[in-house]
This record gives structure tokens, sequence and C-alpha cells, in this order.
């Protein structure tokens, strides 16, 4: 299979863009999903990568990357192996995927480790990196926005026929 190094670039920078909070969720997803929804590229790694990445963002809420640090790890080796001309397994699994993934094994990870130096991605911080960052309508309880709007409604129905 051939390796779409353009492909491959623009993935690795939307990517670190990401991870270095210069782009939110609905920029990296626009730039990410070009990748596996409409197959711009023949190279399945890239094809492969882009589709798990889409399951790391958030269709509802524009935010900055909010990961765990299991999740960070695995991004800085993503962003990695977009600097190679390696191949993803095509027999991976969810259930068969490595600590490595995308790398096949931590041998080829640690051969390649050298090429993320490039792009400087700080170390995990859950306060910058891990913490969900939701609108304040977004903390409020599910019975406590019901409550408040059948009481508008109610309140609505009596100012209602009062008047009338």
């Amino acid at each position: 299979m051939a390796v779409d190094h353009n492909a491959r670039s623009n993935l690795r920078d939307a990517l670190v863009s990401y991870m270095k909070g210069d782009i939110y969720t609905f920029a990296f997803d626009d730039r990410n999903s070009v990748y596996f929804e409409t197959k711009l590229t023949e190279d399945r790694s890239v094809r492969e990568i882009a589709r798990r990445l889409y399951l790391i963002h958030d269709d509802l809420i524009d935010h900055p990357i909010s990961v765990g640090s299991g999740g960070w790890v695995m991004l800085k080796q993503v962003v990695v192996f977009l600097a190679t001309d390696l191949e993803i397994d095509a027999t991976a699994t969810l259930a068969t995927l490595t600590q490595s993934w995308p790398f096949r094994d931590e041998s080829e990870w640690l051969a390649n480790e050298h090429r993320g130096s490039d792009v400087r991605l700080a170390e995990y911080d859950p306060e910058i990196h891990g913490r969900w960052r939701q609108p304040w309508w977004n903390r409020i309880p599910s019975a406590v926005g019901f409550a408040m709007i059948l009481g508008s409604i109610l309140v609505m129905a009596l100012a209602f026929k009062l008047t009338h």
C-alpha cells in the first residue's frame, strides 16, 4: 500500500495542534474526518488512524482536548507513527491493540520514538489535557432542568388563565 506523506503530514499537524490547544474539537474533526469519510487518501494507515481519532472528539461542544494519561501517550505515539512510512497491522482489532498502537509492538515504537522530538509536546497534565470543559448549562442535573421547564410551563399556564 502506498504511503501518502501529504495526508500523514496534514493529519499529524492537526493532531499536534489539537494536543497543544491551538485548535478545539470542531476544527480537529474538520481536519481529521476527511480522511475516513471521503477516503481522501489511499493510505490505509491514515484512514484507520483518522477513524480511531474520531472517537476522541465531541460533536456537541467545541472544547480543548480532553483525554486521560493513557490516551495522551497513545496520541503521542500516533504523532510519531504519522512521521514514518510504516503501515498499521490490518489484522489488529480493538481487543488485540497493544499499548504501542499504532505501532506493532514496543520495539517498533521505541525504534521510532525519536521522530516525535520535533513537535515538543508537553507531558500529560490532567488539569490541562484531562479536564472536560463544559458550558454552565450542562452542569445542571437533568431533574433540575426538567423541573425548571415544567415550572415555567405551569407559571405560563397560570398567568394565561388569570388574564383570560
